[in-house]
């Protein structure tokens, strides 16, 4: 194939992974909003060597220094399918002052988690011995959870959705010790939509509210991957926070905006950020087959403290207070560690397989319906084929094993609701590597 067929090639796989990733909403797999999920190849090692290999160019978009190590220009894209499944048991609720005439008998076994397709695409371009160029396309943070309409914690959220997609151009310079050395900006868009139960002000019944909005905003990251010897690399990374003000709007159902004391559309405005993170790990190559990786990760969840959404007008001129909407979070920093290894049986098939911890950003008492997150652990397994000398494919299967999650939300105007969350999730990975 020529050079100028393989460029096209990777033009439109990237093309595909940004107009998938707009229509498709990523699933969280990891701590917090994180969809871990960018690289078919660290799939099946659990993410261990994230900061450290250079198999193929989807192994950048964890650590930017790793593009300086490439001998060649590469392409890589894929396709990550989600498939999660978290449910309610002992589920127990009632109403406050605002919600007491509202039924609150929904069924405890409904999944309101939802499958997802997260795509992805790279790419590093060799300008000369020492200079390469690189670009990442990834969906990094997401969030789906949906409930039926008649959840018994509706009046705390019913459907909430976060989708992003981020890009990351690179420069990289690699040294003649061994040492490349990567930076660049991200470039982030951000679509979220929250949506709740809303009561009647002057009486019974309820309707429903949504609020939107979306953003593009900037950050950047840097990095450095040392082959410190020709069996020892060391890797290092960081990912700045990306702040968002989003701008959209409220809007009720009919229902709300037909109560006596009627709901009414709004703009809105809010401001999240996706967080900073530290990455770090060796790998050590032991003979010519068997290489070991051990990465950490260090997550300031921090920036999630109160999500607070400001309306340009009262949303019900029955209460003096809704011209705002807040949310606790209080969330804390997280840690992620893996553990994985990679055997090169032949000259055309490698395996790879891992473990890892993942905690959860989540404190007990501020934990919601929204994302009942928990600590979760990982056993992974895959397998690369060389198909020719420009060409390989990477298959990752990864099930997740997740704590118990108890969720206990109590105000006096919505009344409680209480449940235990149950939560597992199978992820299967399929990555396309090219380069000449």
């Amino acid at each position: 194939m020529s050079k100028f067929k393989k460029g096209c090639l990777w033009g439109a796989a990237s093309g595909t992974a940004l107009l998938c990733a707009l229509a498709t909403a990523g699933t969280a797999q990891a701590s917090g909003f994180q969809v871990r999920e960018t690289s078919g190849t660290l799939q099946g090692s659990s993410f261990a060597g994230m900061s450290t290999l250079s198999t193929d160019a989807s192994t950048m978009s964890y650590n930017p220094g790793t593009v300086g190590q490439y001998k060649e220009t590469t392409y890589s894209t894929g396709v990550t399918v989600i498939r999660p499944v978290a449910k309610a048991k002992n589920v127990s609720a009632s109403g406050g002052t605002l919600n007491n005439t509202q039924s609150f008998s929904s069924p405890s076994d409904e999944d309101m988690a939802n499958d997802a397709i997260v795509p992805n695409a790279h790419a590093v371009w060799k300008l000369n011995d020492q200079l390469n160029l690189g670009m990442s396309i990834t969906s990094p943070w997401g969030l789906v959870t949906d409930y039926e309409g008649d959840f018994a914690g509706r009046f705390y959220g019913t459907t909430s959705s976060i989708k992003t997609i981020n890009m990351k151009p690179v420069l990289a310079y690699r040294f003649d010790n061994g040492l490349s050395i990567g930076a660049g900006p991200q470039i982030q868009y951000m679509d979220a939509e929250l949506s709740k139960a809303v009561d009647n002000l002057a009486g019974a019944g309820e309707g429903s509210s949504k609020v939107s909005g979306d953003s593009l905003d900037y950050g950047w990251t840097a990095g450095i991957n040392w082959e410190m010897t020709p069996s020892t690399t060391f890797g290092l990374s960081y990912v700045s926070e990306v702040e968002h003000d989003l701008k959209g709007k409220i809007d009720f159902d009919s229902a709300a905006e037909g109560f006596a004391a009627p709901y009414v559309d709004r703009n809105a405005t809010a401001t999240v950020s996706t967080p900073e993170s530290v990455t770090f790990g060796i790998a050590q190559k032991l003979d010519e087959q068997w290489t070991v990786m051990a990465d950490a990760q260090w997550t300031n969840w921090n920036t999630i403290d109160t999500l607070t959404f400001k309306f340009d007008g009262l949303t019900n001129a029955a209460a003096a207070t809704s011209n705002s909407s807040s949310d606790e979070y209080k969330w804390g920093s997280a840690w992620f560690g893996s553990l994985g290894a990679r055997y090169k049986y032949d000259e055309n098939w490698a395996f790879t397989g891992g473990i890892a911890f993942d905690e959860t950003p989540i404190k007990t008492q501020y934990r919601n319906v929204r994302l009942p997150d928990s600590n979760r652990y990982w056993t992974s397994l895959g397998a690369s084929y060389q198909v020719s000398d420009w060409a390989m494919v990477s298959l990752g299967y990864t099930h997740i094993f997740a704590d118990e999650a108890r969720v206990d939300h109590t105000t006096s105007t919505l009344g409680t609701f209480q449940a235990d969350y149950e939560a597992h999730v199978d992820i299967i990975a399929l990555q396309a590597n090219f380069k000449f």
